[in-house]
């Protein structure tokens, strides 16, 4: 499917709106309508450090939205919920195990690679 994304296009560029083609969510994934977004510093700062090689990227993790779609294997949120998102985490290291989600030892791959875990991108 198409949408709409504001990306970085080099090392310390600008945002820059382009349309850009986006998977259906795999099975563990959820497709969310955003709403109304926030700029992080992470936002403004990792772009800067990410090698020509890892862009264009978008980046991101603050919003709020209405989810769309449901992958298969995602239970407790149905299409029509309406959300607020932030960091991902793997929910399997000892941190996330622990309840500290915000201390997921894949927070770097899962948040700012532009990419999931597998190193798939969407």
């Amino acid at each position: 499917m198409k949408t709409t994304a504001y990306l970085v296009e080099e090392p310390g560029g600008e945002f820059v709106a382009a349309e850009v083609e986006l998977e259906e969510p795999r099975d563990d994934e959820v497709l969310v309508r955003i709403v109304a977004t926030g700029l992080c510093h992470t936002d403004l700062t990792v772009p800067t450090m990410l090698p020509q090689e890892m862009l264009p990227t978008v980046v991101g993790h603050e919003g709020t939205g209405v989810v769309e779609k449901v992958g298969a294997a995602v239970s407790g949120i149905e299409v029509g919920d309406h959300v607020v998102l932030s960091f991902r985490s793997c929910r399997q290291c000892a941190p996330c195990l622990a309840g500290d989600v915000g201390y997921c030892e894949q927070s770097l791959l899962l948040n700012y690679m532009g990419m999931r875990a597998d190193g798939s991108t969407t």
